[in-house]
């Protein structure tokens, strides 16, 4: 059973002399998620960085390693759960150990801590092409009921 993950999208307005220019740009695509493997108790994703995780000063920003954190759990939930149901994001905490520049990749491993019939824990230890450790995260997604309506 495959499950095809949700897009979300944000919409940037840049301000322009004839007024605003409306982009659409998938948050799932602009973090440039190379690979995700999922196993029976866990899962390993791969994200390439660009200028789109740069925080300003060329150095990943921190809400970008916690999107692609929830991104890859849910996808990980969703592939363990029943038809008719879907896994979203309900809890993230993180904690950035070293900062990173806008280069190369981030490798995160992922472990189910827990697999109920209404939640899911994951946790996520990210590191670097060097095997640096940059950040870990804990994610729990709830099991909802999904709404055809």
């Amino acid at each position: 059973m495959v499950k095809v993950a949700h897009h979300f999208f944000i919409t940037i307005c840049a301000a322009s002399d004839r007024g605003g220019m409306e982009i659409n740009m998938n948050l799932i695509e602009g973090l440039n998620i190379e690979y995700v493997h999922v196993d029976t108790d866990g899962f390993e994703a791969k994200m390439n960085l660009t200028q789109f995780h740069d925080q300003t000063f060329g150095y990943l920003h921190g809400g970008a390693t916690i999107a692609f954190g929830e991104t890859i759990a849910g996808y990980a939930s969703n592939q363990k759960i029943a038809d008719g149901q879907i896994a979203v994001g309900q809890t993230i905490t993180a904690n950035h150990m070293k900062p990173k520049k806008i280069e190369g990749y981030i490798v995160a491993k992922g472990k189910l801590m827990h697999m109920g019939k209404t939640s899911h824990v994951w946790s996520i230890e990210m590191f670097d092409e060097n095997n640096v450790f940059i950040s870990y995260l804990t994610v729990t997604n709830v099991i909802i009921n999904s709404n055809k309506d």
